[in-house]
């Protein structure tokens, strides 16, 4: 019996599901909220929950368990290390230095969807994900 195994689909099979999910996941955590699909936004929001739940344990193991559900890229930004030496901030660097401490005293509940206009063209339910202050 399949009871309480319901995930996402979103029409994909499970390889391309996963692949978009890490890459909305990264891009979520890069730039802090993103637009999508609302059903995907659904999909996103149980994702970015967990990775941030892993995030506040700050282990080694933790680390590993987040690299594997997200893409880590590069942010753009320049950071500095525990010796003062400048690094390139990743995706990975971020959630475990600025995101996860904003939550420390949080239990859950990381994440909003705001539901926007639908998408011109083919009349999408979108909405906009985004971090909770």
């Amino acid at each position: 019996m399949r009871h309480r195994k319901k995930i996402h689909l979103l029409g994909k099979p499970a390889d391309q599901r996963k692949a978009m999910l890490r890459s909305l996941a990264s891009s979520f955590f890069m730039h802090g909220q993103i637009t999508t699909t609302l059903h995907r936004a659904k999909a996103l929001k149980e994702i970015t929950d967990k990775i941030v739940t892993l995030a506040k344990r700050d282990d080694v193991h933790a680390i590993r368990q987040v690299s594997k559900l997200i893409y880590n890229q590069k942010t753009g930004n320049m950071i500095q290390d525990k010796n003062g030496k400048e690094i390139e901030e990743t995706v990975l660097r971020r959630i475990f230095r600025t995101v996860a401490p904003r939550f420390s005293g949080r239990k859950g509940g990381y994440t909003r969807l705001i539901h926007s206009p639908p998408r011109r063209g083919d009349a999408a339910k979108m909405a906009v994900i985004e971090l909770v202050d």
